[in-house]
């Protein structure tokens, strides 16, 4: 009724002018900047990536999930992995899925039915926008800052831990499984080594409270490549500043400062 009677006297009113020229005022707008990044995006699911970020849900998530975002230039069409990065991709399905996945050389030799083959074919991206924020790669030298980044690890006590890394690049991979075509948004990545002392590690605290600085020492050197390297774009957690820092008097020691950047706009 409130709705109907409003109606009634914009219609008598048709021909002010003032009314006119104050309804515009109040007319909604088109969201733009940052804002627009969630706009095609329903509630429900900005809810889920939400949810996929704090690691609050208890399915596995695999890369095929909807995000906020969007691959970005530079882009390689039709690129082909190198071997062993093709066998971790291979073992990145076998984990994700409780199915049986085989690269094509094996297929070759264990003609199974019961067994999927892994295409060898990516789309590669050198950039990776989530909602307003823009992650880069090693793949571009012109975004090599945007490519340090943390992400979330479940420990083997149960515990979340950030890691650092250097993304080398984005790709998005399509295979059929179970009659069903999809594509999954994963992020090459190599990670930081960890430094064997937590005192090291958390080198900047005060009073021995290692929740008392955020900035962490890591070794400069890169972990050997296994399964971990490849990770869904929705567990980036965010970015991070790289920064030579030094200890000691008589022995010098370099090491990496992590020095996180905790906007998060994706969230």
């Amino acid at each position: 009724m409130q709705h109907w009677r409003l109606d009634d006297l914009i219609s008598a009113q048709s021909n002010n002018t003032k009314l006119a020229e104050a309804l515009k005022l109040i007319q909604p707008r088109a969201t733009s900047g940052s804002l627009a990044a969630n706009d095609n995006f329903e509630f429900a699911e900005l809810c889920q990536f939400r949810k996929i970020f704090l690691q609050e849900v208890d399915d596995t998530i695999v890369g095929s999930e909807p995000f906020p975002g969007e691959m970005l230039t530079p882009c390689r069409n039709r690129v082909a992995l190198p071997d062993n990065i093709y066998q971790i991709l291979t073992d990145y399905y076998n984990n994700a899925y409780e199915l049986q996945f085989v690269t094509i050389a094996d297929s070759i030799l264990n003609s199974s039915g019961n067994s999927i083959v892994v295409p060898n074919m990516v789309e590669q991206f050198g950039r990776v926008r989530i909602a307003a924020e823009i992650f880069g790669s090693a793949m571009s030298s012109r975004y090599l800052k945007n490519a340090f980044v943390l992400a979330k690890f479940i420990q083997n006590d149960g515990t979340t831990d950030l890691f650092p890394g250097q993304v080398q690049y984005y790709f998005e991979h399509t295979i059929r499984i179970l009659g069903e075509s999809k594509t999954h948004r994963l992020a090459f990545i190599r990670w930081y080594r960890k430094v064997t002392d937590w005192r090291i590690r958390f080198y900047t605290r005060i009073d021995e409270n290692e929740e008392s600085s955020n900035i962490e020492l890591w070794q400069n050197d890169f972990c050997d490549l296994s399964r971990d390297c490849l990770i869904p774009i929705h567990y980036i957690y965010s970015r991070f500043v790289s920064c030579k820092f030094e200890t000691g008097k008589k022995k010098i020691v370099a090491y990496k400062a992590v020095i996180p950047i905790n906007r998060q706009f994706h969230l």
